[in-house]
């Protein structure tokens, strides 16, 4: 598994990389890690080391941010960093597994002969679109794609990959360990994301002011790196607080297990993103048994089904999120249907073993 990122970053694909790589050892299949040595993105060490992380070894590789300053990807064309030696580890391997939009490990190890898999979590298609050398690059780098959503993969189509080099891996979650609990407390929200403007963090608190019912909210998740936006969030918070209508508590970044304790406490998980490729806080909190009001946007349909698991609602549209919330804190019977239900759709299609099981046959068909 090769990813720009990995612990003690927090995030979507992090979590994904380490539950894959844990999930694949247990079934016999030799998983290590190769990450950038970084504690925040894209802030990498001039040092190697190697980790042992939950049984996994993890190869922090030395690299040199080229373009420390704010940038975007027309300028640095997806390349974010130059990384150090690490082309001989790969070699030991018997299949290149890379994740996230990012071409800094596969640009520089293009000459090494081994099956390559690039595992898309998320994708701007208008961008490579545009921009013709990015979208070539993206073109060449493996020779299996993987789409975490069938709308993913019909936008891979448009972008000029052949539809028979992706294969379609939704994104999984481990349903010993996020599992549903007896008690949930009625009127607790509970938000999971990074503190970000794409997460849609300030159209929640927006919508509060049109709650019928007044509420708990619990908030979890690192802070961006844009302050302002930061700032402007906890400044929030602090004002509804002082309304004393409802009560917000942040909680900043949180282990997974503590994480856990909130999904199987809350009665209802709220992402009110503008864009989300898959969602898999959606899927942590259905496995808990936690229904979910969230945005009608990407994937995000193909795990949250209307009505039977959880709501859907317009992306920028407080009045419409304050009906859902309120909705379901009206009817307890509705929560524990949803909530039956979410469960049931994690385990048939989302569960770890799934999803390796999957994963397994496509590594022994690139290999052949």
């Amino acid at each position: 598994m090769v990813t720009p990122g990995f612990h003690p970053i927090k995030g979507g694909t992090e979590t994904i990389v380490r539950n894959l790589s844990i999930e694949l050892n247990r079934t016999g299949v030799h998983t290590g890690v190769m990450t950038f040595n970084m504690e925040r993105k894209w802030n990498p060490k001039w040092r190697g080391k190697v980790d042992e992380i939950d049984g996994i070894t993890v190869f922090k590789i030395p690299a040199l941010n080229w373009m420390p300053i704010d940038h975007s990807d027309r300028i640095t064309l997806g390349i974010n960093l130059i990384p150090g030696r690490f082309t001989n580890i790969l070699k030991q391997y018997d299949v290149i597994h890379f994740h996230e939009v990012d071409f800094s490990f596969p640009l520089f190890s293009f000459f090494v002969k081994k099956p390559k898999i690039f595992h898309l979590h998320g994708i701007n298609v208008d961008y490579f679109k545009k921009y013709h050398l990015s979208r070539l690059i993206l073109r060449n780098v493996a020779n299996l794609y993987i789409s975490i959503t069938r709308q993913m993969k019909k936008e891979l189509v448009w972008l000029g990959i052949p539809e028979d080099k992706i294969g379609y891996l939704p994104n999984s979650v481990n349903i010993q360990l996020f599992h549903p609990q007896e008690e949930k407390k009625d009127d607790m929200l509970l938000f999971v994301g990074r503190i970000t403007f794409g997460k849609g963090l300030h159209v929640l608190l927006e919508s509060l002011r049109h709650l019928k019912n007044p509420i708990q909210l619990v908030i979890v998740g690192p802070m961006d790196s844009n302050r302002g936006y930061s700032r402007g969030i906890l400044k929030s918070i602090e004002k509804e607080n002082k309304k004393g209508r409802h009560k917000i508590m942040y909680l900043g970044a949180l282990d997974t297990k503590d994480i856990i304790k909130y999904y199987q406490t809350a009665s209802i998980f709220v992402s009110p993103t503008f864009r989300e490729a898959f969602g898999l806080a959606n899927l942590e909190a259905l496995s808990c048994e936690t229904p979910v009001v969230t945005t009608n946007v990407g994937g995000t349909p193909e795990v949250v089904h209307h009505r039977e698991n959880g709501i859907l609602v317009p992306p920028n549209d407080p009045i419409e999120l304050a009906k859902a919330i309120d909705y379901l804190l009206d009817n307890k019977d509705v929560r524990i249907k949803f909530g039956h239900e979410g469960r049931k759709t994690v385990i048939d299609s989302f569960s770890s073993k799934v999803i390796v099981e999957k994963l397994c046959k496509i590594y022994a068909e690139i290999s052949s």
